[in-house]
């Protein structure tokens, strides 16, 4: 099995020599809020500036990767669990190093990747394998987070359904934020992806065939586009029933108030007819009070009222 260390401690220092000088590849995974670069630099016997990409990534993934004839640099996102509200899961930039002796992971955050991703490398398995292996878990990742946002669409749709109310404008901008910045990600690391594919295969120790490992990486990548479009076309979907529902109701509202205002317009109107016979409280009673509210009664039960009691009927059959 190839052996995976946490951090750098002093004996994770002497482990990473001994690997080194038996020729074992590992994989080392280190939090740079716990070690600083000039550490890490010294542990395994390359400058600084060989652990930095040339293009730090911001807000998004990195498009560009950085290699030479000793090493592949690159980076990535990862999800792990966050506490307190909002979504459970929470995505970590990592900067990925592979090289002919070791693949290292760096990130800021205060985990560790290998306990994180909850899987263990496999064994007797090829260099280029391995690195495969550990993109892919963190690709498993973003499915997570992927289906805890259709969970919680499932959720928004089961509400609305059952009439609880329709879906509310922070959820909303929440979920469409995610579903955006995990797509650009997504394209990002999909072009990242089809470089490192060729560049990992040039280093030494690794074969021409670890080409194929990584090129199902993107495949995953293209599953992942696909599904955060169809959650898009949900939530589409969603908000064009919610829209629906509204229209309905005005057209409800509509369909009592326009007959109203029609008989309540004609009745404001001075008429000279109007003006003279209306004269009574028995004719003011009749004519501006019973006559608008038998109008309203007549267009609840000739229009509404069907429109109702058909959802009403279908209701009882599902």
């Amino acid at each position: 099995m190839a052996e995976v260390l946490h951090g750098l401690d002093g004996a994770a220092r002497e482990r990473v020599a001994a690997l080194r000088a038996q020729g074992r590849f590992f994989w080392l995974d280190v939090s740079l809020s716990e070690t600083s670069l000039d550490e890490l630099s010294g542990a395994l016997g390359i400058p600084e500036s060989a652990l930095r990409s040339r293009a730090e990534p911001g807000a998004y993934a990195a498009r560009t990767v950085d290699a030479d004839a000793e090493a592949v640099r690159f980076a990535f996102r990862c999800y792990v669990d966050r506490e307190g509200a909002g979504h459970r899961l929470r995505p970590i930039k990592v900067r990925v190093l592979v090289t002919g002796e070791y693949l290292l992971t760096l990130h800021e955050a205060r985990v560790s990747l290998p306990s994180v991703l909850a899987r263990e490398p496999p064994e007797e398995r090829s260099k280029g394998y391995l690195v495969y292996s550990v993109l892919d878990m963190m690709l498993s990742s973003t499915f997570d987070a992927l289906e805890e946002v259709e969970l919680r669409l499932d959720g928004l749709a089961e509400s609305w359904a059952e009439g609880d109310g329709g879906v509310p404008r922070a959820t909303l901008r929440d979920t469409v934020a995610r579903l955006s910045t995990m797509r650009r990600w997504l394209t990002a690391e999909q072009a990242v992806l089809e470089r490192v594919a060729v560049e990992v295969g040039a280093l030494l120790g690794f074969g021409a065939d670890e080409e194929r490992y990584l090129d199902r990486l993107g495949e995953q990548v293209d599953r992942l586009l696909a599904s955060i479009d169809a959650a898009a076309n949900e939530m589409g979907m969603l908000l064009d029933l919610q829209l629906n529902e509204r229209a309905y109701l005005v057209s409800v509202l509509a369909t009592i108030f326009v007959p109203l205002t029609l008989v309540t317009g004609y009745f404001g109107m001075n008429f000279g007819w109007l003006v003279h016979r209306i004269d009574s409280a028995l004719a003011f009673w009749v004519l501006g009070i019973a006559l608008p509210v038998a109008t309203g009664v007549v267009a609840w039960h000739l229009l509404v009222r069907p429109f109702l009691m058909g959802d009403s009927r279908e209701r009882r059959r599902r």
